[in-house]
């Protein structure tokens, strides 16, 4: 699996990508959490990486967990956006004694695409070769803040570099998957980050979200969309720094108390 690892100073953040991006999903997020060793992966079948284990989150999770251990980590806090933050969900399930917190950006309990949605419509049409200047990209990329297009072009060629039958593939897994059992069973701490206007996963999702997770920072970005990070990294990073900062002071207290 291709990775990119900052080798940064501090604790290391595993950062994982949503559905159809790579690595550069957090490039502009990268600068503010420069204090961080950040280890961010292309997932299988996204980026450089070839197809894992296969298409279903619990497949990505495995994978992930397979970089992990290769890369003898065995301590991490997990940012993940959108199916990045279904697979961390489901590492953190996985491999708790490993995953000290879980931040959570856009994330949600049941990733449904209606089928009548120009977003699923527009999934199911895609054939290969992909054109990344297909409007479909103007869509899946649409959020109420302008995009810089040297970031997202980019961003459109590699999701276009995707075969179809990946996109189809993760679609036909989401609507599979219910991770209400596994949030129950997540006991680290755990902060919500989500745009007041994200078209993908909206208040319905937040609400279950908060519902499964009743111990969880919520942080509800006001007029923002589904890429919060790509929209103003430096706000999201405000939010991740001072999760963060509780988490650790919380740890090395509670290593003080053992001693």
């Amino acid at each position: 699996m291709a990775f990119i690892d900052s080798g940064g100073p501090g604790p290391v953040l595993l950062l994982l990508h949503g559905y159809s991006d790579s690595s550069r999903s957090f490039s502009l997020l990268e600068p503010w959490l420069s204090a961080y060793r950040l280890v961010v992966p292309d997932l299988p079948g996204h980026g450089a990486s070839a197809v894992g284990s296969g298409l279903a989150v619990s497949d990505f999770a495995d994978d992930v967990a397979a970089l992990v251990g290769a890369l003898g980590i065995d301590r991490c806090i997990v940012v993940g956006h959108s199916m990045g933050a279904m697979i961390g969900m489901t590492l953190t399930d996985l491999l708790p004694e490993m995953v000290g917190a879980l931040v959570m950006i856009s994330g949600t309990l049941r990733p449904t695409f209606p089928k009548d949605d120009l977003v699923t419509e527009g999934i199911l049409s895609l054939s290969d070769p992909i054109n990344p200047a297909d409007p479909f990209f103007d869509l899946w990329h649409a959020g109420p803040y302008p995009i810089d297009r040297t970031f997202l072009d980019p961003v459109s060629r590699e999701a276009a570099a995707i075969p179809s039958s990946i996109w189809k593939g993760i679609l036909g897994e989401f609507s599979r998957l219910d991770m209400t059992r596994t949030a129950s069973r997540i006991s680290v701490p755990v902060l919500c980050i989500a745009g007041s206007e994200d078209m993908l996963f909206d208040a319905g999702h937040r609400l279950a979200l908060a519902s499964a997770l009743p111990d969880a920072k919520s942080v509800l970005m006001d007029g923002f969309g589904h890429n919060p990070h790509w929209e103003d990294p430096e706000q999201v990073a405000l939010h991740v720094e001072r999760f963060l900062q509780g988490v650790l002071v919380a740890e090395k207290r509670e290593h003080l108390t053992e001693k």
